[in-house]
């Protein structure tokens, strides 16, 4: 028996075997026809699913845009990393005017800082710089790159910033004292140091010559080669070292 399927009055071939899906809207006569019913389409369904249609697409194109942003802030600023600040004692940096600046702990070790201050005070043999602390600051001239070998050591504000010395060795016997309080510990003091001639003299404020308050005569002739910072037990300071 020939199979043949009517839609509105126009003959199909058969495809029930191509598009079997069609056939589910097909019924079935008893003379062996197959005549099309047209689909009825539910408006309401189909608008429904149209509405999710478009919430996806926009949902997508707001990944894709809000992705985009992001990789162009990452290109554009670096990633953004939040640190907690460190404290190192023995940090250094060059503020805006050039001039070094040190930190140091509550120790009396002596940090050498020719690399960072560089030669001009060697050559000049004069060093001006200031110093914020409490009390208890030390100065080294040094003629080895260690602290080890001979020097001269400047101490200021020992005894509870009462006193200032002048020594051969490292907390050794005072040879030139001063009693008075210079230190600060919110403000920055000046001083200078020259060594040349082997007479090695002290003073306030950064200009060689200008109110000095101790002064001792070397006989060993060193040749200062470097310098050592430090603070006693109890405070730390803080170092600026002026631009020559």
């Amino acid at each position: 028996m020939e199979i043949q399927a009517k839609s509105n009055g126009y003959e199909v071939p058969d495809t029930r075997k191509s598009v079997p899906h069609i056939y589910s809207a097909l019924n079935e006569h008893s003379n062996g026809i197959y005549t099309y019913i047209e689909p009825k389409l539910n408006i309401k369904s189909k608008r429904k699913w149209e509405k999710k249609l478009r919430l996806c697409v926009l949902f997508l194109l707001g990944l894709l845009v809000g992705s985009g942003v992001t990789v162009a802030g990452f290109l554009i600023f670096g990633p953004s990393i939040t640190t907690s600040p460190s404290v190192n004692h023995y940090d250094n940096f060059e503020s805006p005017s050039g001039n070094k600046t040190f930190t140091t702990p509550e120790k009396y070790e002596f940090r050498m800082v020719r690399c960072e201050i560089g030669n001009i005070p060697f050559k000049q043999q004069f060093l001006s710089f200031s110093v914020k602390a409490c009390s208890d600051v030390y100065l080294v001239l040094t003629s080895e790159y260690g602290d080890e070998g001979p020097l001269i050591e400047i101490a200021i504000g020992l005894n509870g910033n009462t006193r200032s010395a002048i020594r051969t060795e490292k907390r050794g016997t005072n040879i030139v004292t001063f009693t008075r309080s210079f230190l600060n510990c919110k403000r920055f003091t000046g001083f200078w140091i020259s060594w040349k001639n082997q007479i090695i003299q002290v003073g306030m404020g950064l200009k060689e010559n200008n109110r000095e308050f101790m002064m001792m005569m070397d006989d060993r002739k060193l040749k200062i080669v470097n310098i050592g910072i430090s603070t006693g037990r109890g405070t730390t300071g803080v170092w600026l070292f002026e631009k020559p």
